[in-house]
Parts: structure tokens; sequence; C-alpha cells
């Protein structure tokens, strides 16, 4: 699963010079059910992290950003689906190679399982946001959501007025997959956000915050900012 990476994650020196891979828009990194034999970094771009039920219908669990890490499992194959939402740049390596940087070093190792604490408390704090709202506090939450995970890639302080305008290169479908509504829905909720002054939508893939207090109230969070910690910029080696 996908968990924002932090300073203290010192095991991810394991893909400072790793194999990398370019991917388009639509390109899946990961099909569920292939044996899960690797592990990513997000280098840049953005990629989505999503599940199909039998019936095909598909939820989308999480947005992924730079420094963040993918491909962790229990299991012996992948349960989920990543793929491009962007232009993407990922580095790669083999579990058994990360297994044994781990098993050589205590530190990196408890870095680990602090890393795997903190991906068991962002899928818990997302859900308890997500759940019993209603379609417009869900879309004030997604938008929360998105802020939050921009400003842990970038290291940008919380009060910085870059943080109010967000890219949305998503599309509508992967939104209302992602917070459980129709598309439909999800395109009506963002109106009514902006005819209640929270937000201002700059055509189609981007929007403005225009009251964050406002939206926080909607939504009933504050940035899902307990679990997770803010990198103060990217680690040596994350960008060629």
């Amino acid at each position: 699963m996908p968990v924002a990476t932090s300073p203290g994650d010192v095991f991810l020196d394991v893909f400072d010079e790793a194999p990398r891979r370019e991917l388009a828009p639509g390109d899946v990194l990961i099909h569920a059910g292939e044996p899960a034999t690797d592990v990513f970094n997000v280098i840049d771009g953005m990629v989505m992290i999503s599940r199909f039920g039998r019936d095909g219908r598909r939820q989308v669990l999480g947005f992924l950003f730079p420094d963040d890490f993918v491909g962790l499992t229990a299991t012996e194959t992948y349960f989920f689906t990543v793929e491009a939402v962007t232009p993407t740049v990922i580095a790669s390596r083999g579990r058994e190679f990360l297994d044994q940087r781990l098993a050589g070093d205590p530190v990196a190792e408890q870095a680990f399982i602090a890393m795997v604490f903190r991906v068991m408390e962002n899928l818990v704090d997302l859900a308890y946001s997500l759940g019993q709202r209603t379609a417009r506090e869900r879309l004030a939450v997604f938008v929360l959501y998105l802020r939050h995970r921009y400003r842990l890639s970038t290291g940008t302080p919380d009060d910085d007025r870059q943080l109010l305008t967000l890219e949305l290169p998503m599309s509508r479908t992967d939104i209302a997959d992602f917070v459980g509504l129709k598309k439909e829905t999800v395109s009506r909720s963002f109106g009514q956000l902006e005819s209640a002054g929270l937000i201002e939508r700059a055509g189609s893939h981007r929007l403005r915050i225009l009251d964050i207090a406002g939206l926080r109230e909607l939504a009933g969070v504050v940035d899902f900012s307990s679990p997770a910690r803010l990198a103060p910029g990217r680690r040596n080696g994350a960008r060629q």
C-alpha cells in the first residue's frame, strides 16, 4: 500500500541507484494478482492505486505522489492495481533487495516498521473521514486530502498560499471511485462547493481553495495531519 515517506525512512536509500521506468498516463505499473516481487518509489508524477470487486466495480484507494513508496504486501501476489495518472518516473527494486537491506540494519528495519504503522494510520484516517458523509462533505474531504498529499510530497509549509491552488489531473470517474459517488454527483457537488464560496474551479483539472476554514468545517477533518509526518523536502537522489 502507499504511504508518504519521512526523513527517518532511511531504508529508502535502496532506491538511490535503482533502475527507473517512465510511465505514460494510463500505463499500469502493478496488476492485481501478479507475483509481488518488486517494490517501487515514485520519483516524479502521480499514480493511482485501486482494487476491483468481483462484480467489476472499482474502488480507488489513493493517489501516490513523488517520494511515495508502493508495493508493500504480506501476500505472494499484489492485491491492488497501480497505474499512472500523469507522466511518471518510478524507481524499482526487487523485494529481496529490500529484505537484505532491512536484515542488515536494525535502524532501517525500525524505520520500515514505523512506515507500516503509518500506512495503517493513514487508511483508518481516510476511512473515518469519508464514512457517513454527504456527497458535498465527501468532496470537501477529497479536496483537503489532495491538498495534504501535495503538502507532504513537496514539503510545503501548511500556511503557504501555493497550497490553495490544486491540480486535479485525475478524471471525474477516478474521483468518484475514490469518494464512493457517481461521476455526475461529483460534478454537481463541486458546483455546490463553488456556489458556497469554498472553492473556485479553474478549468476541469484545477481548482482554487477560497475558504479553507469553511472547507475544514464542512469536511469535519483538518487535512489528515495527525498520523503523517511532513518531510522537509526531497531526499538526495530523488530526482535525476
